[in-house]
């Protein structure tokens, strides 16, 4: 049974205050709450209603503003791991005497490290952390097995850390002399 635009914004002036303020205890942070809790408005809007009857709707629209939230609350913590495995990578190396990197430095610092890496495993990890593909989905991007993307990621990793550990033993060689 569909909806009269009426009906949709009766349902939206109901639903929205609600769902939103459970999406900023769920996630905390305002400005996503309200971007899920519309995202799921859009949704209920792409189906044409026929979901399910009236009184069941808002029960779905809390469902999928929850599956939204979670998917959220994933991509955080992936982008998390992302700025905690490159911040190791960068900070872990002992800066020389009266060195000290800024922002920029580091990211350039970055892009250096990333270009020694071969094209297919920078483009494999870019897409993994960066754009927080699944394997499966990098696996389609690339037009290659699963298997050789999670190869091509495991190799990049390695090969970024063996950098790090080589500039760090260069900077205590250094500073030796």
């Amino acid at each position: 049974m569909a909806l009269s635009d009426r009906e949709f914004t009766d349902l939206f002036q109901e639903v929205y205050p609600g769902l939103c303020r459970f999406l900023e205890c769920l996630i905390g942070r305002s400005g996503s709450a309200q971007e899920i809790a519309q995202e799921s408005f859009l949704r209920l809007l792409r189906n044409g209603f026929h979901i399910a009857p009236r009184a069941e709707i808002k029960f779905w629209l809390y469902r999928v503003a929850r599956n939204l939230a979670l998917n959220e609350l994933g991509r955080r913590k992936m982008q998390r791991k992302f700025r905690n495995f490159v911040s190791g990578l960068l900070h872990s190396r002992t800066p020389m005497p009266g060195e000290d990197l800024d922002r920029s430095e580091r990211n350039c610092e970055l892009m250096r490290m990333l270009e020694l890496l071969p094209e297919h495993q920078r483009a494999a990890l870019l897409l993994r952390e960066q754009e927080m593909m699944g394997y499966a989905e990098i696996a389609q991007v690339l037009n290659i097995s699963e298997s050789k993307v999670k190869g091509d990621i495991f190799r990049a990793r390695c090969r970024l850390r063996e950098e790090r550990e080589l500039k760090e033993c260069d900077c205590v060689a250094k500073s030796r002399y």
